[in-house]
């Protein structure tokens, strides 16, 4: 006849706490989704950076318009051209002669009422 404890479960034995298992899960669900943040991170950065300058193609600025609308200025060869992308359409808003200058010009100074700076106010709340 066989031995009954040959066939009865093993004994578990206790490694630590409940806490302390929920703690290493925790540790370990954060550190992956931390992973996955950093991976697309560092997607999105090669996408804006990847290619180097000897594409035909450059993508010299955007500026978001709206939820799903913005605008694009691309370089292809010598020309620089001014898109309208929004969902599922992208238009030509305007072709800049070859040679011409795209870039921003500067601001001028805010004629508005000048704010104090915090210095100040700082001073002031302290009655100096």
């Amino acid at each position: 006849m066989a031995d009954p404890t040959l066939f009865a479960a093993p004994e578990t034995a206790a490694h630590g706490s409940a806490a302390g298992g929920t703690l290493e899960i925790t540790l370990a669900l954060l550190l992956v989704v931390g992973l996955i943040a950093f991976l697309a991170w560092g997607a999105r950065r090669m996408r804006r950076f990847g290619g180097g300058g000897q594409e035909r193609i450059q993508v010299l600025s955007d500026r978001v318009i709206g939820p799903k609308e913005r605008c694009v200025l691309v370089r292809v060869g010598d020309t620089d051209i001014l898109v309208g992308v929004a969902g599922g359409s992208v238009n030509t808003l305007h072709v800049f002669p070859m040679g011409a200058n795209t870039e921003a010009p500067p601001l001028p100074p805010s004629s508005g009422p000048k704010l104090p700076d915090f210095k100040s106010l700082l001073m002031r709340s302290l009655g100096k």
